[in-house]
């Protein structure tokens, strides 16, 4: 099946992995290596790609990241192949206190203990996704690769100053490639054996003029499923499941009229396709699902399901930035228009006897986004550093029509198969006749769209009181406008027809928040930096819109304060790199997600009254042998974090035992926060080694640990992830002539069992593991 060539997904018809991989091995050694072999003599490599210098935007403006007082992880193009990072879940395992899962092939990411389990599109994630600038409101497509990235930036805490909404855990920043004044091109190729998996990285920049660059990266992958097993093929019977294919395309512009203009734009399509998790095993069933004659599953990579179960993803973006550079402050004026749509079917119970099917096609986000930046220059005084600028975000997004489809449906009697209905559901059947009238089987239709409208106006600035001591103060005004503009209940007919059950209300909510943050950072010596911080982030309210008998409901916005003490530190003429933070996050109104089609929606979200979470993180980089052999790198980080629900009364769960929904009578005041696991963290070594002067191997390894965490707020046994721990490892040679990079590795060599996503329901929980143990050859070249 080649989806691409599909009339919404055609890009690129009748291209192949294979055919693609032989013409660049071609390339590459033919005339390749002749024009790369000057760039390699010329280009000076640092003893070990992992000594890197990294610049960052952290404040948006470019700093080492020594030098900016906020907590982060920063990763360049080299050491995030060094590292073997080729996909962003892999990032939670070298950024101290992250967690990055997926569920139901949406990204769902923490950093230290705040985050969002949320994926519809009625709500929002903690962490927000920035792209040269763009903020992505939405996780579809977050798991695609990377493409060609210059850096990628993990910011650590509250970023409601300079990065504004919805950024209360913290925010991915990606700085992708720009077309530069020289010529450039690469080329990535991916071979992993195990499940035929191909994929394939491109990039090519090139200045036309001296005034006018362009550049492409194209990336595109196929892979077989790592889980086998089954799924319906639509006319009762079942079919193997189809190989996940993505495919991506970046096309930037340059354009320099003067020395003091740049203007920038953009255009991206990434189309993906396949079943990823939407088939997830049910390994342990509920009352419910026993009752219709549902056994656990393995915990293993095998799963059956009943319905043709496939998540596909169109995503366009288009966006601009112009940079003007005045003598007196800088200018950076930032648009983008956003287009995605999903299509998603999957089986609410995890087997292959028909009972719960959720088909959610048509998912969209609509996404305008505009900013203005006024930035201090050179032409500033030297003591003085600031930012002032104004963000505007105008979006529509919702599902035109979900099928909810269960057998024997009916809500007539008061009851789901036998299990009694919520009050308020009970009313809404006896008003509403149709839902007694639906035939075995039958399908609800719900519709649900949301408009998002909000203003901010932010500012900081940075004093130098001396060369030892600088104050960073911040703050950002945000006016929002919330409104439901559909939510409705419907029957799906046999033949095809919907028919109208109920129209819900289309409440509308305004807010506004101010949100600070103080920043004192002091040099005692060189190369040492101690900072103190206390600052706000905060998460829009929004409505509950996918809805089966409840009204849209309000769920209130959450605050996150958090104080940090933090230090970041070089020794031994910089052999030695030691960051740590020692902070506390409150947090009031957590916003939590539940699944529960007796709850009054599908998926819903509610609020959890106060949570805190206190911990400390650390990295270290060192060279143990700087003189004798400054290619060994030995790298350790960790994260420990205390975490607890200080008020959580009247939530949602699910019964000890049967698995049947509680009605919200849950008091889970005093439990650990979800995916927050008290200790995580990882130790690797990366050594580099000439082979005479022909080449450099190099021998890189990860351990990994985690010590377990829970999927529900309710701290149920059935819903804790245990401890685990990942091994990886790769081993690579560059042959300095040519500049070509050949690297084999092996992810997850302990074969370890976890889980990237528990996905509990009325029908139990079931679950979709990490990959087994995969090995490949990774093949780089670059001019």
């Amino acid at each position: 099946m080649n989806i691409f060539n599909s009339p919404r997904r055609q890009m690129t018809p009748g291209f192949t992995v294979n055919a693609l991989v032989l013409a660049v091995g071609a390339a590459i050694f033919g005339a390749g290596s002749a024009i790369a072999q000057d760039a390699g003599e010329e280009k000076k490599r640092p003893a070990n790609r992992l000594l890197e210098e990294v610049i960052v935007v952290a404040q948006k403006r470019q700093e080492d990241a020594q030098d900016v007082p906020i907590a982060l992880s920063a990763f360049s193009e080299q050491k995030l192949d060094a590292m073997g990072i080729d996909d962003p879940k892999d990032l939670a395992q070298f950024t101290p206190g992250m967690y990055y899962g997926q569920t139901v092939n949406f990204a769902v990411i923490y950093i230290r203990g705040v985050g969002s389990d949320a994926f519809l599109p009625d709500s929002d994630p903690s962490v927000a996704t920035y792209i040269d600038g763009i903020y992505y409101p939405f996780a579809n497509g977050q798991s695609q690769a990377f493409g060609a990235v210059e850096r990628i930036e993990v910011l650590k805490g509250p970023q409601g100053t300079l990065f504004g909404r919805n950024s209360t855990g913290g925010a991915i920043n990606i700085i992708t490639k720009k077309p530069g004044v020289e010529p450039e091109a690469s080329v990535q190729v991916v071979s992993a054996p195990r499940f035929d998996d191909n994929s394939v990285r491109l990039y090519g920049s090139y200045p036309i003029a001296d005034w006018l660059a362009a550049s492409v990266s194209y990336t595109r992958s196929e892979s077989e499923n790592y889980y086998d097993g089954t799924r319906g093929d639509g006319a009762g019977g079942s079919e193997p499941f189809p190989d996940e294919e993505a495919e991506g395309v970046r096309y930037k512009l340059r354009i320099s009229p003067t020395d003091n203009i740049d203007f920038n734009a953009a255009y991206i399509k990434f189309d993906q396709y396949g079943v990823s998790s939407t088939a997830m095993p049910n390994v342990a069933p509920s009352a419910l699902s026993r009752a219709q004659g549902i056994e656990a599953e393995e915990r293993d990579h095998h799963v059956d399901v009943d319905v043709p179960s496939y998540f596909a993803l169109d995503n366009e973006v288009l966006y601009g930035e112009i940079e003007w550079r005045t003598d007196w402050f800088d200018v950076k004026v930032l648009a983008s228009k956003q287009d995605i749509v999903t299509d998603n079917v999957y089986d609410f119970d995890g087997s292959d006897t028909p009972f719960i099917t959720f088909d959610a096609k048509g998912q969209f986000a609509d996404v305008k986004t505009q900013e203005i930046q006024f930035l201090s220059n050179e032409s500033s005084p030297h003591w003085l550093e600031w930012i002032v600028g104004a963000y505007h975000i105008n979006q529509l997004s919702g599902f035109p029509l979900n099928r909810l489809s269960a057998l024997g449906l009916d809500f007539s009697d008061g009851s789901f198969l036998g299990v009694p209905l919520p009050p308020a559901a009970v009313d809404f059947a006896q008003s509403n006749p149709l839902l007694g009238a639906l035939p075995d089987g039958g399908s609800l239709a719900l519709v649900s769209k949301l408009s998002t409208d909000s203003t901010a106006y932010f500012a900081q600035t940075t004093l130098h009181f001396a060369d030892w001591v600088h104050l960073t103060l911040g703050g950002r005004y945000q006016e929002e406008d919330r409104r439901v503009v559909e939510s409705s209940i419907n029957t799906a007919n046999n033949d095809g027809s919907i028919t109208e059950i109920q129209q819900f209300d289309r409440p509308r909510q305004l807010d506004n928040n101010f949100s600070p943050k103080v920043t004192l950072g002091i040099n005692p010596v060189e190369d040492m930096l101690v900072y103190a911080t206390y600052t706000q982030g905060y998460k829009s309210g929004t409505f509950n819109t996918v809805n089966v008998y409840d009204q849209p409901e309000y769920v209130e916005p959450e605050v996150v304060t958090t104080m940090e003490l933090g230090l970041k530190s070089q020794w031994f003429d910089n052999a030695l790199t030691f960051n740590a933070a020692i902070f506390e996050n409150e947090i009031d109104e957590l916003q939590v997600q539940f699944i529960s089609l007796l709850s009054g929606g599908a998926v819903s979200l509610e609020n959890a009254g106060g949570a805190k979470i206190q911990g400390l993180d650390f990295d270290v980089q060192w060279v143990p042998m700087p003189m004798s052999n400054p290619g060994l790198v030995l790298a350790l980080s960790g994260s420990y974090l205390d975490s607890e629900y200080t008020s959580y009364v009247n939530g949602s769960g699910y019964n000890e035992g049967d698995g049947l929904y509680n009605n919200g009578n849950g008091d889970f005041t005093g439990n650990r926060v979800t995916r927050t696991p008290e200790f995580s963290g990882s130790f690797g070594f990366n050594q580099a080694f000439s082979f005479f002067d022909a080449g450099e191997f190099e021998l890189n390894s990860t351990v990994y640990y985690n010590d377990g965490f829970y999927y529900l707020a309710q701290n149920s046994p059935i819903s804790f992830e245990e401890d685990y721990y990942v091994v990886d490892a790769s081993l690579s040679f560059l042959h300095f002539d040519s500049n070509l990079r050949v690297t084999a590795y092996g992810k997850n060599l302990n074969d370890a069992r976890y889980t990237y996503s528990q996905f509990h329901t009325d029908a139990g929980r079931s679950d979709y593991l990490a990959p087994p143990t995969t090995y490949g050859l990774r093949i780089n070249w670059e001019y």
